[in-house]
């Protein structure tokens, strides 16, 4: 069974594992060139969380506040044997969501790269619409690596 739990450092390493394998799938260098990690940027305005099988970590995902209405998501990240029927990133965006709600988040903006086809259908199903990079809000950090982005109304 899989459970979501917050972001704990003994899984980072873990999880830059798993961050490592999906990089090698796709043949693309997403990681962050400074070497952060979520443990380096976690903190009140920033949430991260975890998906688990037993103790192995399948996925993360994080929401980081960009002011009082907008937030935006980040590392949502699933292990190859953890996407599709196996729902870990439903369950993960779930989970960001009903915090964003319980925040009273207003836009909720993220940006993927070309590359993740099935990650795009997937934002699509969940009421994201494909918005031009110069929708996003000013104060929202972009990824050099990101060349689509989304924004889902949550009201």
């Amino acid at each position: 069974m899989h459970k979501i739990i917050p972001f704990d450092i003994r899984y980072q390493e873990a999880i830059s594992s798993m961050m490592d394998k999906i990089q090698e799938e796709f043949d693309i260098p997403f990681r962050n060139p400074d070497g952060r990690t979520i443990a380096d940027v976690v903190d009140d305005e920033n949430l991260f969380w975890i998906a688990l099988d037993g103790e192995r970590v399948l996925g993360t995902i994080g929401l980081s506040r960009i002011d009082n209405q907008n937030a935006f998501l980040r590392y949502l990240f699933v292990a190859k044997e953890g996407r599709g029927s196996a729902g870990v990133s439903q369950m993960l965006l779930d989970t960001a969501l009903r915090e964003a709600a319980k925040e009273n988040y207003e836009h909720i903006y993220l940006g993927t790269m070309e590359q993740f086809k099935a990650a795009q259908k997937f934002y699509i199903k969940n009421h994201f619409v494909c918005i031009p990079k110069e929708a996003l809000p000013e104060l929202m950090p972009v990824s050099p690596m990101d060349l689509l982005f989304y924004l889902r109304k949550m009201n």
